[in-house]
């Protein structure tokens, strides 16, 4: 019977190097990130300028895309887009990886290799860290997740992505996940 080697997230953190960008860390174990269709960094890229130019009017937080980020011991996630809203007693060394924390609004596009079971393995790793709103964009469905502790919101094209968190912010969701 063989044995698996888990690893920590001190150890992970420790191997950032040109072979890791392509891993995420699942309960010690190393999972690797498939890459990227070009309609997923589009829509991706998309819902960043949207949130990039409210950034600008409005400077509550930061934005990093594709940010290793520890959830818990042994879990480090790498979100599509990682919303980090100022707050004093949390702040993020910009020379180092993995941000220490989970972000408040941690955003997944879905890629057509994910399965259902591990979507929502992420979106309860994101809520259990501290999280406090995942979006899930499914461009082939045209719909939009969003979730907290307490629900989960179901937006189509028609509708705008708004928060509360990000007061003033709005996209319509047509725009964010057209395939054009």
């Amino acid at each position: 019977m063989a044995t698996r080697t888990l690893l920590t997230t001190e150890q992970y953190a420790q191997m950032q190097t040109s072979e890791m960008e392509d891993y995420e860390l699942v309960d010690g174990e190393l999972i690797p990130l498939p890459s990227a269709i070009p309609l997923h960094n589009k829509i991706r890229r998309r819902l960043e300028r949207f949130l990039e130019d409210f950034f600008l009017r409005n400077p509550l937080g930061e934005l990093y895309d594709e940010m290793d980020c520890r959830i818990s011991d042994g879990n480090i996630r790498r979100p599509d887009l990682s919303v980090f809203l100022h707050n004093p007693k949390r702040q993020i060394d910009v020379m180092r990886v993995p941000i220490p924390f989970a972000p408040d609004i941690a955003v997944e596009v879905l890629s057509p290799s994910e399965v259902a079971i591990d979507v929502n393995r992420k979106v309860r790793d994101y809520l259990s860290a501290g999280s406090k709103i995942v979006w899930i964009l499914d461009h082939v469905n045209s719909e939009l997740f969003i979730h907290t502790d307490s629900q989960i919101r179901l937006l189509k094209a028609q509708d705008a992505l708004e928060s509360p968190l990000l007061p003033g912010f709005s996209a319509p969701v047509s725009d964010l996940l057209t395939s054009s």
